[in-house]
């Protein structure tokens, strides 16, 4: 945590373990959709793999950055207590720590955004470029971060950059912004494109078929779109100013409200259909334009199912 006094250490921990609490219990209600039948504690038969892996490993991110802060601050207090005379630092390779799986979790995460606006638009190659051109620019940022990082501690008069404008006691500052920039526009980019996407559908069925669901979808990707979009941003601006507690308690928050708007998302779509599914009997049953609209290769109901993986914002 840079430079910061102690007591704005301990207070930054304390807000992690908040934010981790309410995350924690969205990730094992998530899990619980994801593992088990709508009714009943029955395994599903047809878990969705790949999103059980990533709602884990955003899971493991948030335990390892959460334990890692609250280890170094208890040794700093433990050091504090006992020998107050001698200044203590946090070695600078737990920042590396930090910074790297803090964005590993962002990297997670857009992978998934990605992979569901590229099956919804058609399996198209030229949908997402862009995005991932700046998940691209996202992954070099990280390793530029380790470098820089692993560099100052070898040879000290590599940074601090004073020339910079921004804040580099919490890292690199100059590639961190960059990757921030990245993924905001990595993820507006997304929301927009799905939002749009379910719109047109829903515009083209409106006189023909009920479409609440698809409504209810684009609401969903709204809400949760708006929660990462506030609390990413405000990280961004923190790294203008001058305070290095502001950042602390932003990239704590950022690492919990990632994984709370993921596994909120999945939670809404997975509640969503089994309300469906009990209304109606069985989705396969569904007559009209829920059940029979394309998109792409992919049917609506596809597209709608309990995978709940077409954003995670």
């Amino acid at each position: 945590m840079g430079d910061t006094p102690l007591d704005q250490e301990v207070a930054v921990v304390f807000t992690a373990a908040l934010a981790f609490g309410l995350y924690f219990s969205t990730f094992l209600s998530c899990c619980r959709w994801l593992l088990f039948s709508d009714e009943g504690w029955r395994v599903r038969r047809d878990i969705k793999w790949p999103t059980v892996t990533v709602t884990v490993l955003i899971f493991g991110c948030n335990i390892i950055y959460l334990s890692w802060a609250l280890h170094w601050t208890m040794v700093r207090t433990f050091h504090v207590a006992n020998s107050p005379e001698i200044p203590y630092e946090t070695p600078e390779w737990a920042g590396i720590v930090s910074c790297t799986v803090g964005i590993t979790e962002v990297l997670l995460a857009d992978i998934v955004v990605i992979y569901r606006c590229w099956t919804v638009y058609e399996r198209q190659v030229s949908i997402i470029m862009a995005p991932v051109f700046l998940w691209l620019a996202g992954f070099v940022c990280n390793i530029l971060q380790i470098y820089l990082q692993s560099a100052h501690i070898k040879n000290p008069n590599i940074g601090p950059y004073a020339w910079g404008s921004v804040t580099m006691n919490a890292g690199p500052g100059i590639v961190l912004v960059p990757f921030w920039i990245s993924t905001i526009l990595l993820n507006a980019y997304v929301s927009v494109a799905l939002i749009w996407r379910i719109y047109r559908t829903a515009q083209e069925c409106k006189f023909s078929a009920p479409v609440e669901h698809l409504h209810f979808f684009i609401r969903v990707i709204s809400e949760s779109g708006f929660l990462y979009f506030t609390v990413t941003t405000a990280h961004f601006v923190s790294w203008f100013g001058k305070s290095l507690f502001a950042t602390d308690i932003m990239s704590a928050l950022n690492a919990a409200v990632l994984g709370i708007a993921f596994d909120w998302f999945l939670i809404r779509v997975a509640m969503s259909n089994a309300a469906e599914a009990a209304k109606e009997g069985t989705r396969a049953s569904e007559k009209g334009c829920i059940s029979t609209m394309e998109f792409g290769g992919s049917s609506a109901s596809e597209f709608l199912s309990d995978d709940g993986t077409a954003v995670i914002m």
